[in-house]
Formats: C-alpha cells, structure tokens, sequence
C-alpha cells in the first residue's frame, strides 16, 4: 500500500516576478477541483514570506492589481482546508522584509538559504533568525486556520528551493519552532546556483526516516529529532527535460517570468532567475539528474509507472510535488487521479494524515506519559 501525499508548493517565483491570481489562486483552483473530483487530498505547502509581503504592501497593491493578494490567498487556504485539504509551511526567506517599489519587488537574496538569515539560531522572538522565521510561520498559519479547524496544527516545513541545508542550523531551529516533519530534501538534488545545495549522499535507503541532530540526509532515533518525509524522485539523463509535458511546462515558466519582470536585487546584488539559462541547460545535457515525482511535468503514463515503482512492503509515504505557476498539466493529472481513485494498492492522504501517527507512535516510545494517543492519528 502506498500513501500518496500530494503537496504544492504554493508561491510565485522565488525573484519575487509573476502575479498572484495567474500564477497561484486560478492553477489552485484547478488542481483542488481535480483532487475533489476523485476524492483525493492536496497539502498546500503555503509560503508565508510572500504572503507577509503582500500583507504588508496591502493597500498598494489593491490599487496596482485591482484585487488584495494577501486576502486572496488567505481566503483560498481556508477554503481548501473546509473542503478536507491540508495546508503546512513552506518559506523563502529572500521575502522577510522585501520592498514593493513600482510594481517590481526588491527581495533580499542574500538570505535565499534559511540558514543564512542574520538572527543565526536565535529565538521566536526574532523574525530575521532561523527559529524565529520557522515560529513566525507556523503561527501565522495557526492563526490563519484554527478560527475554521479548531485542532489545525502546523507540524510540516519544506525550506524554499529546498535549501534545507547546513541542517545542523535547521534541525535544532525546527525542534524550537514545534516543526516535527520536514520535505526539503530531494535524493541526488544537487545545485551550485543561486546557492550550494547537495543532496546526493543521503546515508539511507529507507523511503522515510527520522533524523540525526545534524543531518537531514541522515538516520537517526525514531522520535528525537525530525522526521523527513522526502520528495519522491528518481535519477535520469537531463534531457529527458524533452519529453513533452517536462518542456512545456519549462517553456510555461519562462514565458511567464519574463513577462512579469524579474524582481530587483536588494542591497544592490545581482538579480536572479529562476530559470537556468540556455548555456546552463545545454551543459547539464550529459549528466543525470534528480528527477522529482512532479505532477506538472509527467504525462499519466509516467506518473503511474513512478508509483509503481516506490510501491513496498512497508508502506512508506511518497512524496509527489508541484508548483502553482507549473501547472497546465490538467488534463494528464485528471486521469493519473482517475486511475489512483481505482486502484487497491494506492491511498490518498494529506501530509499531516500520513505523519501523525508516526509522530506520536515516536513519542509514546520516548515518554509514554506526554502521550496524547488520540490526537490527530
């Protein structure tokens, strides 16, 4: 039996181009109507940097757009929650404190990486610290969903652009915040741009696991550190990019970021896209790649036979992703869903379904007193 969790990376481009009801609310729309239509579960990973912004920027940007971002967004995410989705945290750090300034957004990208944030380890009281960003984000979301789902809980965190890393700096931030779960790392991911993240020596096979205190990458005690549920993925040539739905969806992106405008470099640094360029594309020909279980990028066809493969005796969750401004693949995700709905051997859960019970099995383990056995399992 396999648990499919189906999450969504919820945002526009990480340089801060693209508009919010193109690029996130209507591509969210669709993908909840499909999930709806076939009984399936969608975790919306919310990212809350950009909804500070637009929180913040408000007014202006009522008038620029014609519409309130903030409170579209807002609205949106308890909405899916009421109809029995899931919605848990996802951040890009680059937007604490970013600057709308005619119509073009100034991001600080220096602080691409959560752990590059000024504020070090600090506390939950300091917003530009690690801790302090991951607490501000769950309870924004607390905040956000409880008045509609008294029991919500913000337990998940998938780090922007899965910059996740030097976990030793994220690990003991996420235990002070409360974060129990994260999916940030992508086995065989490996980047050197805009920043260095690697994460081809993940040091186990298993599909899930419980971390060290340093390593995400590394198995640790059940229930003292976090769990890492990681996106599914499997390596393949670069080119396989090619393959129809991969390229539009590519060539989608492209499009729409440069008709939005990049967003401008803060503090007089380089602006950055989050497209590789045609010279970067063409070098990475030859090589292998992470390729994610990404919904927006493989036809049916694909997507089964992926599922397919994760399918073992124990059951463990797979992580399936997309991106809201990726999503044009309706028609290929109808009928993967369609085909999931059908079959014995697959169930659809939303990420907070899948880890609780693991989450407190782990706890009664270590201290069965703190155990509260009928929550959320």
């Amino acid at each position: 039996m396999i648990q499919l969790i189906l999450s969504l990376d919820y945002e526009l481009f990480g340089n801060g181009a693209g508009d919010v009801m193109r690029d996130v609310i209507h591509p969210t729309d669709r993908l909840l109507d499909i999930c709806d239509r076939h009984g399936a579960k969608l975790t919306i990973m919310f990212e809350v940097g950009e909804y500070w912004a637009f929180e913040r920027y408000d007014r202006q940007l009522r008038h620029e757009r014609g519409y309130s971002p903030y409170e579209a967004m807002k609205t949106q995410a308890v909405n899916a929650i009421e109809r029995g989705h899931d919605v848990q945290l996802h951040l890009h750090p680059q937007w604490i404190g970013a600057v709308h300034d005619r119509g073009v957004w100034e991001l600080r990208n220096a602080y691409w990486r959560l752990a590059d944030l000024p504020g070090g380890l600090g506390n939950k009281d300091e917003l530009m610290s690690i801790t302090g960003a991951l607490h501000a984000g769950k309870q924004t979301l607390e905040d956000m969903i409880r008045p509609v789902k008294a029991e919500y809980e913000c337990i998940c965190f998938r780090a922007g652009g899965f910059y996740a890393q030097p976990s030793h700096k994220v690990i003991p931030a996420m235990k002070k915040a409360g974060l129990k779960v994260d999916s940030s790392v992508v086995r065989g991911y490996r980047r050197t741009t805009p920043f260095d993240v690697d994460y081809s020596n993940v040091q186990t096979d298993n599909g899930s696991w419980w971390t060290t205190d340093t390593e995400l990458v590394a198995e640790g005690t059940p229930g003292e550190n976090i769990l890492e549920l990681p996106v599914a993925c499997r390596m393949e040539p670069y080119w396989s990019n090619f393959k129809p739905v991969a390229f539009r969806a590519a060539m989608q992106r492209r499009r729409m970021e440069k008709a939005s405008g990049n967003g401008n470099a803060h503090a007089n640094a380089s602006p950055i896209s989050c497209i590789p360029s045609v010279g970067t594309f063409l070098r990475r020909m030859t090589a292998k790649y992470a390729s994610q279980l990404d919904y927006c990028k493989l036809s049916c066809p694909e997507m089964l036979k992926r599922l397919k493969e994760l399918d073992s005796p124990g059951g463990n969750p797979a992580v399936m992703i997309g991106h809201t401004k990726d999503f044009i693949n309706d028609r290929h995700f109808d009928a993967f869903l369609a085909a999931v709905s059908r079959s014995e051997s697959v169930r659809c859960v939303t990420m907070s379904e899948s880890v609780w019970k693991r989450v407190n099995s782990a706890g009664a383990s270590r201290n069965p007193q703190t155990m509260d056995a009928g929550h959320r399992a």
